[in-house]
This record gives structure tokens, sequence and C-alpha cells, in this order.
């Protein structure tokens, strides 16, 4: 038997994409957390012509994105006893990723409706974490991370990380936190970040931790990669939406734009190209290698509806 390589850690979501001309992109430059904001009108209905209905979830994202690229992938993940948690399990098992630690409660699974609008169909995500904030990360199924690489994603706010790293502490440790991680601040994370491989964050994710920790942050995203870095970790990736991706391995910047094509949907976007720069570690041991691959497949998600829907497969990328 052929073992697997990595496991993702995270969630899994059936989601509403929902696309409308009725939202107004609101300026907020001087809020540097929220430089832009989406507004409705009030008491308005709002309609659509293009609604669709996906899987997403960062756990289960990037397992679809590691298994499409060669990966032998394994996911923890927490669903409900419903409909919804079947069709994932059948989803995820359709794209070889092994299912045999995926735990069920009686939690709805976990669901969202996304909003997308904007010049470069930016989203803001409503989401119901469901039986996502019910994956209980104890001893016997830390136990079974038994690959030599993790993947962690958004986790639930009271997941025990201090047993999830100790276990880890000889692998490779991918992590791309969530909202409820981010809000403990860099310096109760400090401590974790230093035991990376990949700490990968968004521009706004990044500023978001430093202002944790200082009063003022030089927004210049080289300036910020380099501060973040200090806290141990052996590479430290920002991206920067439209614009491309930055890696720092502690003595040189690399950076690749992103392709100049306008998307549909940047949902998944994040999780396609983090997974992406993993598998590329993984598959060429070369930073501008896996730096590649991640901005090839985060463009191609963002063509097509949904956070799977245009993950690439490992003989697209040998035709490209």
């Amino acid at each position: 038997m052929i073992k697997n390589t990595i496991t993702t850690i995270g969630g899994a979501t059936k989601d509403i994409m929902y696309y409308t001309k009725d939202a107004v992109l609101i300026d907020n430059k001087k809020d540097i957390l929220r430089k832009e904001l989406i507004g409705f009108e009030y008491g308005a209905k709002v309609y659509s012509k293009k609604v669709y209905i996906t899987f997403g979830g960062g756990g289960a994202n990037t397992a679809v994105s590691l298994a499409n690229l060669g990966i032998k992938t394994q996911t923890i993940l927490s669903l409900g006893n419903d409909d919804i948690s079947n069709e994932i399990i059948k989803h995820l098992k359709s794209k070889k990723v092994n299912i045999n630690n995926i735990v069920k409660n009686n939690t709805q699974t976990a669901f969202s409706f996304i909003v997308n609008a904007g010049k470069y169909n930016e989203h803001v995500i409503f989401a119901y974490r469901g039986a996502n904030d019910n994956l209980i990360l104890n001893k016997s199924l830390v136990k079974k991370i038994n690959t030599p690489w993790v993947y962690l994603s958004s986790l639930p706010k009271n997941s025990k990380l201090s047993m999830l790293f100790d276990h880890c502490k000889n692998k490779n440790i991918a992590w791309n936190p969530g909202s409820n991680q981010l809000k403990l601040g860099l310096k109760k994370l400090a401590k974790y970040i230093k035991k990376t491989k990949v700490f990968d964050v968004n521009k706004d994710e990044a500023l978001e931790l430093l202002f944790s920790v200082k009063k003022k942050v030089n927004g210049n995203i080289r300036s910020v990669i380099k501060e973040l870095h200090q806290y141990g970790q052996e590479l430290t990736v920002i991206t920067d939406g439209h614009k491309g991706a930055y890696v720092y391995d502690g003595n040189k910047i690399y950076f690749r734009p992103a392709l100049k094509r306008k998307g549909i949907n940047t949902t998944g976007a994040g999780d396609a190209f983090g997974s992406s720069f993993v598998a590329g570690l993984i598959k060429y041991n070369d930073i501008e290698q896996a730096l590649k691959l991640g901005i090839l497949n985060s463009n191609s998600v963002i063509m097509k509806i949904g956070a799977q829907e245009g993950l690439l497969y490992s003989k697209d990328i040998k035709n490209i």
C-alpha cells in the first residue's frame, strides 16, 4: 500500500455562490484592515441571475487540490449526520482523498452563503461553521496524523494547538490560520509559528497579526513579510489578491505576479494557492517552481465557479 504523504485538517462546507450587480463598493482607506466594504440598500431586495451550489471549506479544498496534483492525501474533517455530509464524503472519495479520519456528529454540516461582486468578483462569505466547530482534535485523532506533511487551515476556536504541534514537531507543517487563530494575535501564536515549514497568510491577515503586537506598521508588503518572518518559520508566504504572491526564506524574497486574466470567482483561490505551493515543494523541492504552481492553480480556480471546480490535475500542469 502506498502511504499517504500529507494530512489536511480544517473545514468542509456546501456553498451557495451568489452573484449580484446590486452591490456598492465603498472606499474605506482610512481603515488599513478594512480598506474596501460592500454595501446594499437597507431594506431592499437584492436579486441575482446567477446562483451556484458548490463544495468548499479549507480542509476539503486543500485535500482535493493536493490529491488532484498527485499527492497521496488524507483529511481530518468534522461533518454532521445529514445528506450534505454524505454528498461531501462521496465527492472526496471520487477525488481519491482518504476519508478514514472524517468524524461525524449530530450538528448540521457547515454551509456558506457567498456574495460575489465588484471588478474582480471579490467575495464576502457569510459562514455557518456548524459541524466544523465540533472538530475535537483529541489525542486519539491527533495520533492518526502519520504523514510527513501536515496542512492546517481554519480550525475550531477550542483547538488544542499545543497537543497538535507537539505531535507534529518532526513533520513539515504548512499553516494557513483561520479567523479563530488570527484573533489570538501574534504574541500567542508565535510559539507555534516557529514550528512551521510554511506560514501562509494574505496581506490583510499579515497586517492584522503585526498590528496585534505593534502600534505602527509599514504597509509595504516587502517590509511586512520580513517582519513576519522574524517569528521563526522556515518560509513565510503572503498572497496579495490579483497582484500575486510573495515568499521569503530569510535570504531572498520571491515574487510571482498573478496571471492577467479577469476571474469570475475568487472563492478558494487562497486554498488553491497554498496547497499547490506545498504540492510544489513536495514534488520539486524548489521555491520558484512551487510558487509558479501556486499561481497557476489559483488562477485556474478563479476562472470557474466554486472553490474546487477549477482545480488543476497533474496532467494539466504538464500540458501548461
